[in-house]
């Protein structure tokens, strides 16, 4: 009698695996996903000496693909050029970690991870901590650029 439990873990096993490879061959397209996965814009967060809080876009983008791989733009006076690019793995549901393979901005960092801590407050905003030693962290905001029609 120990077959039928057997079979039963057996044809579970399948249909999760089934609905795993279902999961992971899902298609995302960026403009409608509310996870990570989007084209973001970098803010930053300014208070006036009156005490005004407002935030300025940076110029920057960071593109994350739903396959694993992302990099940035970086605007400037002499133009718009990829700042960096590579791979993300996400660790848990609020950390995730970036293999750098190129970091244009600063080579010594190409070949190497950062150590990323995450929150989406909301679906179209992104706050980024990161590190590279694990010491010193850093903070970046990024918002969703929304699909819509180009204003004239």
């Amino acid at each position: 009698m120990i077959i039928k439990p057997l079979q039963y873990l057996f044809t579970a096993s399948i249909c999760l695996s089934s609905l795993l490879s279902l999961a992971q061959g899902e298609q995302i397209h960026i403009p409608t996903s509310k996870s990570i996965v989007g084209i973001w814009q970098q803010f930053v967060t300014v208070k006036s000496a009156s005490g005004e809080v407002k935030d300025y876009f940076t110029g920057n983008y960071k593109v994350v693909n739903p396959d694993g791989t992302y990099y940035t733009f970086v605007n400037s006076i002499k133009g718009t050029s990829i700042g960096q690019y590579g791979t993300y793995k996400i660790t848990s549901d609020s950390t995730l970690t970036e293999h750098i393979a190129e970091l244009y901005l600063n080579p010594y960092y190409s070949g190497k991870d950062s150590f990323i801590k995450y929150h989406l407050p909301n679906a179209n905003t992104l706050n980024l901590t990161f590190s590279f030693d694990g010491e010193q962290w850093n903070h970046e905001t990024w918002k969703r650029v929304p699909p819509h029609k180009p204003k004239n």
